[in-house]
């Protein structure tokens, strides 16, 4: 019988709190030997449980791949690398070329997580436009483009130092490959087929206790039955006071 990953991990549980309920109550387990429960079933549930917690669970370790850690490296990098760098580089263009600076800082500031990918590639796009003379609308700025560039490679901003900043923004922004299809280990296997043989033992058992223990605490104590939650009392209304019974005569009043 195949059962789901979720019924086979609650059993050594159920089976421990069944075979040590049985243990402790004589009327269980005469109830239970009546019904055909010998001791050697009782050695082949222990058995079974022991084998159990014996096998190794399978990993609980979060799934990952390389590029996926990388891709979050890379965005941790340019993450830090934004505020102070384009601090320091703005201030140096502000100063000594103010309209490469409103051109290349134009809507940027210093950004968190990804925000800061999106910042540092609109950066590079900007300088690498200078350079290019991509940009049309900059026609008579091209000296002092090229010149700003130059600058900047002197405060550490060159070419190698672009190529590598580049190469931060295209690792975070992907693509990164899927995980792979994972074989079940054999410690996984293992488990699995020991699980399912308790799980067929206290089937049997449990389905038997069910048939001949007619007492809930007993059953309760197999853990094949809950307590039942106590039920609130509800408030008894509260009687309005008779009204006293005024019986002094008329005449006496007179």
């Amino acid at each position: 019988m195949e059962y789901s990953n979720e019924v086979l991990e609650a059993t050594p549980e159920r089976a421990t709190k069944f075979l040590t309920g049985m243990g402790a109550v004589a009327a269980i387990r005469t109830m239970m030997a009546a019904a055909g429960m010998t001791d050697d079933d009782i050695l082949e549930g222990r058995t079974l449980l022991l084998d159990v917690l014996a096998a190794p669970r399978k990993s609980s370790a979060a799934p990952d791949t390389a590029d996926a850690r990388a891709q979050r490296a890379a965005t941790t990098e340019l993450d830090q690398w934004d505020e102070p760098n384009f601090a320091r580089y703005g201030a140096a263009l502000r100063r000594r070329f103010p309209d490469v600076h409103a051109y290349v800082f134009k809507d940027l500031s210093p950004s968190t997580g990804t925000a800061a990918v999106q910042g540092v590639a609109t950066f590079l796009t900007r300088l690498d436009a200078l350079e290019s003379r991509a940009e049309s609308d900059r026609a008579g700025t091209k000296q002092s483009d090229k010149k700003a560039v130059s600058f900047l490679a002197t405060r550490g901003l060159d070419k190698t130092e672009r190529k590598r900043l580049q190469g931060l923004v295209g690792v975070a922004l992907g693509p990164t490959s899927p995980l792979p299809e994972q074989a079940e280990l054999p410690e996984t296997a293992r488990r699995r087929e020991a699980l399912s043989k308790l799980r067929g033992w206290f089937d049997e058992w449990s389905t038997t206790a069910r048939a001949v223990v007619k007492k809930r605490g007993y059953l309760i104590r197999l853990g094949l039955a809950n307590r039942k939650a106590p039920q609130r009392k509800t408030p008894a209304t509260p009687t309005e006071p008779a009204e006293p019974v005024d019986d002094t005569d008329a005449t006496d009043l007179e």
